[in-house]
């Protein structure tokens, strides 16, 4: 299972795949994203297309385990660290390497909550 950690600081949000296995898997010990380039943060299920008709670039794509840097040709470069669609916060992004950054937490709705109400 692929999942993650968000710590949340005064200007940052820093995300860090559980386990030594996501991390070797997303090809990435943490990454560190600036407030400033959140434009949105959605908890909808990710659609199916936008994970299977994306492109692998870096990392690990075994079915249902996606983690690294993927292509969608609707959005860019994304990031994704997953396993389970229904479980997960995508992040919209604007001046950063990644046009989206989708994640698998616990609670996705808490942490949605938390990254709005860093936002403000």
């Amino acid at each position: 299972m692929v999942s993650v950690v968000v710590h949340i600081s005064k200007d940052s949000l820093v995300i860090e795949p559980k386990g030594r296995i996501s991390k070797f898997a997303a090809l990435k010990i943490r990454m560190k994203i600036p407030l400033a380039c959140i434009k949105s943060v959605s908890t909808a299920p990710v659609p199916r297309p936008k994970i299977y008709r994306s492109v692998r670039v870096g990392g690990t794509a075994l079915p249902p385990h996606f983690a690294g840097r993927f292509y969608s040709f609707g959005t860019g470069l994304i990031f994704l660290a997953l396993s389970d669609r229904q479980k997960c916060v995508t992040l919209r992004l604007h001046d950063f390497v990644y046009r989206e950054v989708v994640v698998q937490v616990d609670d996705k709705e808490k942490v949605a909550e938390e990254i709005r109400n860093a936002l403000l």
